[in-house]
């Protein structure tokens, strides 16, 4: 029998323990800073050590315990470990492996209602403990009656309406952000709501298990003609609205395979990140968009898994495709003519003929085309993206301008920042633009996959 309190707490308890947890962190902060008063040079660095570290774990313990969004996000900020504090990154980055599991009777029951039967008559073989346990669900492994490997990942009780409740409150924040800096600098620039408005749209993907299932097709008929990717299959007899049961795939994760690899593996993996990431984007305009190393599956013959489909992207031609290849070709071939071109399509430059916004928008471009811009070999253990970032930051706060949101963007930056954190991992030497060239050299030229609509 399922305990009945073993489920995502909902959105109430969420609010107040999320409330909690700001309060215990800011008055740590604050009343640490006024005792550091009375201490020494090296107290106060002491001192300081052990704030962050009883902070990141009284996050990490919060996170683990409400699950669901507030999780996710703990889990996106240790893929990007360097940007914090060295405490915050190495805490945080037990999210990735070291989420606590449900008990099994409530995932049988899960099953049950949503299969029509246990685990134990489905399956020949059915893991009683979980393989991996993450922000909305869990993984067991498991064998077919026809003794197919595979991996069932089941939602946690309780999920859909934790993502329900948190965006709400995360609409509802940015909205006031929204209205209380622009009354308090006079820019309506200063604009969260596509943040929130795209995390809304992929948070609830990824309590949609259908869409989950449609997801993983669409990736796998476009990586079809490439044997060097593996994409699972899906197994809809043994799939539902809760259950979703796909190939077991063998290997180590990408995290495992950059800490262990000798240099000729790293440079694989890199050209392998790379090409994935190019191939879905301009040859199928959809992105992969979860870039938790758990998601990244490396097998014993060399050939680059992707597992995971709850968040995954399918960008507009028209909108964005067209001039965000006309972009990188732009800024590659340093033709600013194109380049402005292609800014003022995504929305990004309002005025064209304003030289500061366009000086913006070049900092912005030379950052995201780290490696591109040299037909030479680029050194990604000598370049911070961290202290880029932090550089690219302060330069728009100390001329008090502000970047225009552009939802495709927004959802862009997250996987490539994962990308830069995974080849810096790497102490990747390479000829990057080399790589980037072929498939980005014609511009768009269409899908090679049909996209049919979700649903149908």
């Amino acid at each position: 029998m399922a305990d009945d309190d073993e489920k995502v707490p909902g959105r109430l308890v969420r609010t107040l323990k999320t409330g909690l947890l700001g309060g215990k962190v800011a008055g740590s902060y604050l009343g640490g800073k006024l005792m550091d008063r009375f201490r020494g040079d090296g107290g106060r660095a002491e001192a300081e050590l052990q704030r962050h570290v009883q902070n990141a774990k009284r996050i990490v313990s919060t996170m683990k315990e409400l699950r669901g969004p507030m999780m996710k996000v703990g889990q996106l900020l240790s893929t990007h470990a360097e940007a914090l504090p060295g405490e915050y990154g190495e805490i945080l980055r037990s999210l990735q492996s070291q989420a606590p599991p449900m008990g099994y009777a409530t995932i049988r029951e899960v099953v049950v209602r949503d299969l029509g039967a246990p685990p134990e008559e489905l399956f020949k073989d059915f893991s009683r403990t979980a393989i991996a346990a993450a922000s909305l669900g869990q993984v067991h492994r498991a064998t077919l009656p026809d003794g197919t490997d595979v991996a069932v990942k089941v939602q946690y009780p309780g999920a859909d309406a934790s993502v329900d409740g948190d965006l709400k409150n995360l609409k509802l924040g940015a909205s006031m952000v929204k209205k209380l800096l622009a009354d308090l600098v006079g820019n309506d620039r200063l604009d969260f709501t596509p943040v929130a408005e795209e995390i809304a749209e992929h948070l609830a993907q990824e309590t949609d298990y259908c869409r989950d299932a449609y997801n993983a097709q669409l990736i796998g008929k476009l990586f079809a003609p490439y044997d060097w990717v593996v994409i699972p299959k899906v197994h809809p007899k043994f799939s539902g609205l809760r259950v979703i049961t796909y190939d077991y795939v063998e290997g180590v994760d990408l995290g495992t395979a950059l800490a262990r690899g000798d240099l000729a593996q790293r440079q694989r993996l890199v050209r392998q990140l790379s090409d994935a990431f190019w191939i879905q984007l301009m040859r199928g305009g959809v992105l992969h968009a979860d870039p938790h190393p758990g998601n990244y599956r490396i097998l014993p013959d060399g050939r680059f898994g992707i597992l995971d489909f709850g968040c995954v992207k399918v960008f507009d031609e028209q909108r964005f495709l067209i001039p965000f290849a006309e972009m990188v070709r732009g800024r590659m071939t340093r033709d600013d003519a194109r380049f402005k071109k292609a800014m003022v399509a995504l929305g990004l430059l309002h005025d064209p003929d304003d030289p500061r916004e366009m000086e913006d928008m070049c900092r912005i471009a030379d950052y995201f085309s780290t490696g591109l811009a040299r037909d030479e070999e680029f050194d990604f253990q000598s370049f911070s993206y961290v202290r880029a970032a932090k550089e690219l930051v302060l330069y728009f706060l100390q001329a008090r301008r502000v970047p225009p949101s552009q939802r495709d963007m927004i959802f862009l930056t997250r996987v490539v920042l994962g990308y830069y954190e995974y080849f810096s991992r790497a102490k990747a030497r390479t000829n990057f633009r080399r790589l980037v060239e072929p498939w980005v050299k014609d511009g768009w030229t269409g899908r090679t996959i049909e996209i049919p609509p979700y649903g149908d």
